[in-house]
């Protein structure tokens, strides 16, 4: 007998099983199943919104890439389907973040020197700013990721900061005055 060709294969080995969920798999235990599952059931588990899912599909298709490659997502017929094989790493890399703790040591010039990321409202104890200031600058930004390292994080619970880039935004905006002008009241 001879060998048959792969190249006429529809599916991966991995693509071959649908998957039901099961409620009491935590993230962690979802992801390390190999196999396809239904977006609307694991979205749930893992905490994500599925319309932002499908957002990122839209924008890679709009960048000619192929979301079953990059992200493991797609629509057969009606049903979004995840292929965890894929879908595991890309997770992790875009919507778990590891935050870190505020020591309580700390004052407002020592939170400006750190790396990493943290929770707006922890870093807005020690900076003369409320969160609502901040997220104010951010919504009036195209890319306030990218600008001033704020952004909203729906896998956490509210707004991040980026230390690395939120540091010297801040700092230059403070020397500015425009934070300070921003604060009074009128």
């Amino acid at each position: 007998m001879s060998k048959k060709n792969t190249d006429d294969r529809v599916f991966a080995e991995d693509e071959m099983n649908l998957i039901d969920v099961r409620a009491d798999w935590s993230p962690e235990e979802l992801l390390a199943v190999s196999g396809i599952f239904f977006l609307k059931d694991v979205a749930g588990i893992l905490n994500i919104d599925s319309t932002r899912i499908k957002k990122r599909v839209r924008n890679l298709i709009e960048k000619k890439r192929e979301p079953w490659k990059v992200m493991g997502v797609r629509k057969v017929w009606n049903h979004w389907m995840i292929r965890m094989k894929v879908f595991a790493p890309y997770y992790r890399r875009n919507f778990t973040q590891k935050t870190r703790e505020v020591a309580p040591d700390w004052d407002g010039n020592d939170i400006l020197k750190q790396e990493g990321l943290f929770y707006l409202t922890d870093v807005c104890k020690l900076i003369p700013c409320t969160p609502q200031q901040i997220r104010y600058q951010a919504k009036r930004r195209a890319d306030a990721r990218g600008e001033m390292g704020v952004w909203k994080d729906e896998g956490a619970r509210g707004y991040v900061v980026d230390m690395a880039v939120f540091g010297p935004w801040f700092r230059s905006e403070w020397n500015q005055s425009e934070i300070v002008q921003a604060a009074m009241p009128n």
